[in-house]
């Protein structure tokens, strides 16, 4: 039943129940309900925003889908005792003695081009790889009960900034987890690794 009969059923009622009080005493009050009337069950409506599809990777796509010739940059120098923000970027031009060391690159999300230092080639880390003090890169959104997740599809991996951070615990590697600095907990399928 809707909202809305609902609501005129009650209305009915009350003012059936409210005219009885009034007429003076009577032995019996019979209230009925035509039951031919089709009930809908009471379903919550569907939410606008549908929860987000877990996308699989496809073509030359890892597990968070970053391709083949795709590596993580950043145009500032890496800070040490905390997160750097990283970019999925692809290498226009390589590094070279006369480019001073820098390559030219372009992010993957905006489309700007710019030159750096700091790049690297990755992988999806295993578990072998996570050891106490190594440096990794984990998606940098959405944390769920305080654990930072792989992202679930291409746009998600894309339109969000990645993190570089080091980690500093893995006493809960068992859990499927490692803490890094800034006390922030990363579940292992969603850590990569410099090659």
């Amino acid at each position: 039943m809707t909202s809305l009969y609902r609501t005129l059923l009650t209305a009915g009622i009350t003012v059936g129940l409210a005219a009885t009080a009034f007429a003076g005493s009577v032995d019996k009050v019979i209230i009925t309900i035509d039951k031919t009337v089709e009930h809908a069950a009471d379903t919550p409506r569907p939410s606008k925003r549908p929860g987000k599809a877990v996308q699989a990777p496809s073509g030359d796509m890892d597990s968070h889908f970053i391709r083949s010739d795709e590596y993580f940059a950043t145009l500032r120098p890496v800070k040490g005792g905390g997160a750097s923000d990283v970019m999925i970027a692809k290498m226009l031009q390589p590094a070279s003695d006369a480019t001073k060391g820098e390559a030219q690159f372009m992010d993957s999300h905006k489309g700007t081009e710019f030159w750096t230092r700091t790049y690297w080639k990755t992988r999806p880390a295993t578990q072998e790889d996570l050891k106490l003090g190594a440096t990794v890169i984990y998606w940098g959104r959405y944390a769920k009960d305080r654990v930072y997740y792989a992202p679930r599809n291409e746009k998600e991996a894309r339109n969000v900034a990645w993190k570089l951070n080091k980690i500093t615990d893995i006493s809960d590697l068992f859990k499927g987890e490692v803490t890094v600095a800034d006390n922030k907990k990363i579940a292992v399928d969603s850590i990569r690794i410099m090659e």
